[in-house]
């Protein structure tokens, strides 16, 4: 916002911040966002009503997908995040698509991956891509892609067939 440029610029003599040039409707809609990701989302007992609400706020969802609660998609670019078809996200998964120097990269999960339960996906600086039909086991850490077909365990995650 320009008030907010300003009062920067002249009052506190320093460079506005980012979000300072973002339009007010935009600055409103953030935390709005935030909180149904963070707080709303996660708690929501019916996975049909945690997809609707996903899509509602950016994300892209295929069809017969579940996503099981206390999950955390990443709502600074929910763009950045695809699921297809037939997809599995177990219990208290997290999706991180953004990191000190690395920018906004994308998340692509394909048709029919199964995601164990408290694994977490990191898309580090060029994004990641899980493979139709791949298997992550729980608890892992995925922050490379994983090829179509197989199944991945561990910190960080490797093949294991």
């Amino acid at each position: 916002m320009y008030l907010i440029e300003k009062f920067y610029e002249k009052v506190l003599k320093k460079e506005s911040p980012y979000y300072a040039k973002y339009p007010l409707v935009l600055m409103v809609y953030k935390p709005i966002r935030k909180y149904i990701n963070v707080v709303l989302i996660p708690n929501t007992p019916f996975s049909s009503l945690r997809i609707y609400l996903y899509k509602l706020i950016g994300f892209k969802i295929g069809q017969n997908v579940f996503i099981g609660m206390k999950c955390y998609m990443d709502d600074i670019d929910p763009k950045m995040t695809e699921i297809g078809d037939n997809v599995t996200i177990s219990y208290g998964c997290y999706f991180a698509c953004h990191g000190k120097d690395q920018g906004h990269t994308s998340i692509k999960i394909k048709d029919g991956v199964y995601i164990g339960m408290r694994s977490s996906l990191i898309s580090g600086k060029e994004g990641i891509e899980i493979g139709e039909n791949a298997i992550i086991g729980a608890q892992s850490l995925v922050n490379s892609s994983v090829q179509a077909n197989t199944t991945v365990a561990g910190v960080p995650a490797k093949i294991v067939s």
